[in-house]
Formats: structure tokens, sequence, C-alpha cells
């Protein structure tokens, strides 16, 4: 084997030691060496080969924690190398940074079917998880439409996998999504076989409506039914609609939903400041706030006033944990330290002077260059102790 393994991933990677934060060298470090001199890399690939290309995702991952793309990807690499364990470590690893990211967990979710071995379980109860975090998601529709899927193509009789599937569907169709239609039809479809087949009515009936539910319509009669429920839908359906309208004028605006670290345009930084307004003025769900706000901070990471914005939203709430917990992580993955001094003014609010100086002092031993804000804010807390 030759001593240079690559030398394109040598060239590139000593370029990165002068220019560490340029992340077209990172992505040409990766293409390097998933190119591994043109012989690609395999699973009879040799250790030293494919440790270059772990090593790769690993150290792009590790400086810049963001990027979906590259975390699926990655996995996706353990995985066709064979080795599913590492290939799980990867997504588990990814959710630590992007719990909100449609695009992981329905990728995560697509990898733990195929190698579930049959534990079910475990597959619907991330899931759950999923949904948790991303059901709010205006681009929800693959994942729903893989939730479904996987309800319909496991069940057993233990399961009850088939009452999932019906309650799951009646909570989407309330959703505000972009395709909302298709999951409409589903559920009308189902409204026209209670209808017009009697045998598939003693079936469905019990798995759409609820028991406590069913006494309200009255009717022991599948047509009229089926009528009553479909007119029932059909006020929800414009409701649906109506949320998706509203919500289309901001999300016709969003062009970049993913992290870089080019800048991105005053409209679109305006866009998403008048969005989150939008659902705080109208009183969305508390969850589906947080939800767009997370969203939010995938491509605008780079951006102190989002972080703080979220944070004000928290401490608005009185959460001031979630408010510090937010500045945290936006100081972590921002480097802005206007955050910093945020974080440090709500450990003072909340009396935490050796807290707050604590953060300032090791602000100052770790950074050759501090600004001056950082020493004004420090001598302010000496005050206090």
């Amino acid at each position: 084997m030759d001593t240079i393994i690559n030398q394109e991933w040598s060239r590139i990677s000593t370029e990165l030691v002068q220019n560490p934060d340029d992340l077209n060298l990172w992505q040409s470090l990766i293409k390097a060496a998933e190119s591994n001199t043109k012989r690609g890399i395999t699973k009879s690939s040799g250790f030293e080969e494919i440790d270059v290309l772990r090593v790769s995702y690993q150290k792009l991952l590790q400086k810049y924690p963001l990027l979906y793309n590259y975390w699926i990807k990655f996995a996706e690499w353990e995985f066709h190398l064979g080795d599913t364990d590492r290939a799980n470590q990867v997504y588990q690893s990814s959710l630590k940074h992007l719990s909100y990211s449609c695009e992981i967990w329905t990728s995560y979710l697509n990898f733990k079917i195929n190698t579930s071995n049959g534990n079910l379980d475990e597959v619907l109860g991330l899931f759950e998880s999923a949904r948790r975090k991303i059901g709010y998601h205006f681009h929800a529709y693959e994942f729903y439409k893989l939730y479904l899927s996987f309800l319909e193509n496991y069940q057993t009789e233990t399961e009850n996998f088939k009452l999932k599937y019906y309650v799951l569907l009646r909570i989407i169709v309330e959703i505000p999504l972009y395709h909302y239609e298709y999951f409409y039809k589903k559920l009308f479809d189902t409204f026209a076989e209670i209808g017009n087949d009697e045998k598939r009515a003693n079936e469905l009936v019990p798995l759409v409506v609820p028991e406590k539910e069913l006494k309200n319509y009255k009717t022991s009669e599948n047509k009229q039914l089926a009528l009553h429920l479909k007119k029932t839908f059909v006020d929800a359906y414009l409701t649906t609609q109506f949320k998706v309208y509203e919500l289309f004028n901001f999300e016709k605006h969003i062009t970049r939903q993913y992290y870089d670290t080019s800048s991105i345009s005053s409209q679109q930084l305006e866009n998403w400041d008048m969005y989150l307004d939008f659902l705080e003025l109208r009183e969305y769900p508390n969850d589906y706030i947080i939800f767009t706000y997370e969203r939010c901070l995938i491509p605008t990471a780079s951006y102190a006033r989002f972080w703080t914005k979220y944070s004000d939203y928290y401490i608005n709430q009185g959460n001031h944990l979630k408010a510090a917990e937010v500045l945290v992580r936006g100081y972590n993955y921002s480097g802005q330290h206007s955050l910093l001094l945020k974080l440090v003014d709500l450990q003072i609010y909340l009396h935490n002077f050796t807290k707050a100086r604590d953060m300032i002092l090791a602000f100052i031993k770790t950074n050759a260059s501090v600004p001056l804000p950082i020493y004004e804010k420090l001598i302010n807390i000496e005050r206090f102790l």
C-alpha cells in the first residue's frame, strides 16, 4: 500500500491547517476521501482508506455540527460499509445537535425500519419521538407518509397498529401541512368505504370513530354516519386550508432551510422575524412556536438576533432555565460574544453573580482577543460580589 493513501486528501488537509474556517475546503476534503484517488470506498477498501473517510466526516461535523446533509451521508457510508452500529451512533450524535431536523429524522427512521430485526416497539417509539420534534413542520409530508406506511405495513393482531394508523391520520389532518390534501383524501376515502361497504364499515368505524364520539352522531346507518363524518371533517379541512394559506405567505419566502457559512439575505432574515412574530401574535400552540424557532435557527445559527429572540420568548414565559440553555447553544454555535453578555445579564438578574463572573473569566482565559464590553461587564459584576 502507498505511503500516502490519498495525495489529494493530504494536500487539502494541509490547506485546512492554514484556513480551518473555509467550508468549501472541508467539502473538498470529504470529496477527496470519498473518491480515494478514483478508487472509491467499499467494504474491501483498506483500513487506512476507510479511516481517512471516517476522520474527515468526524472533523467536519465537529467543526460544523449543523450540516444535516453530511450527518446523513456519514451514517449512510457506515451502513454501506456494513457497520449498522456505527451508523446508528452517527444518527444519534446528529440528533444531539439537530433534533428538530425533518431530514435527519426521516433518514434515521428509514434506517431503523430496515435494520430493526422485528423490534417494532423501538421503531414506533422513535416515530413518536420524531413526531414530538418535527410533527409541526410545514413540510413534514415525507415523515407522516413514512409513519403511516410503517403502521400499515407492519400491523399485526397484537400491535394494534390499525387503530394507531387512524388515530394518527386524524391528528395529521388538523396540522397545517403543505401537502394537507394528501392526508384528507386518505380520510375521505375511508369515509366513502364506510358508506359503501358494510363489511369494511364494521371494521373501520371502531377504528375511525371513538365510541364516546360515535354516540354524538345518533345514527346506526353507515351511509348516514359517513355523511356526518365527511361534513365534520370538511369543516376541519377548511380550517386547515386557511391556516396553510396563512403560513404559506411566510413559507414561500424561505429559500434556505440549511446551515451554511455564507450570509443570508436581509429579506430572508426579515421574513423569519415576521413569521415568528405572527405565530406569537396569533397565539399558536407553544410547541408550534418553539418548533419554528428551532427550525429557524438551523439556517440562521450564525445570527445572534434569533438566539436572543428565542431566549426572550422563554424569558417572557418565566422559563429562565430554558432561556439560558438557548443562549449557551447560541454562543457555542455562533461564537457571538453578545450572546455571552446576554447570558451573563440573565445570571445577574437571577442573582447568580459568581456564575456570571466565572463565565466572563472563562471567556477571557480562552480568547486571545477580548472585546471591551467583556471587560466592562466583569467590572460591573465585581460590584455585586
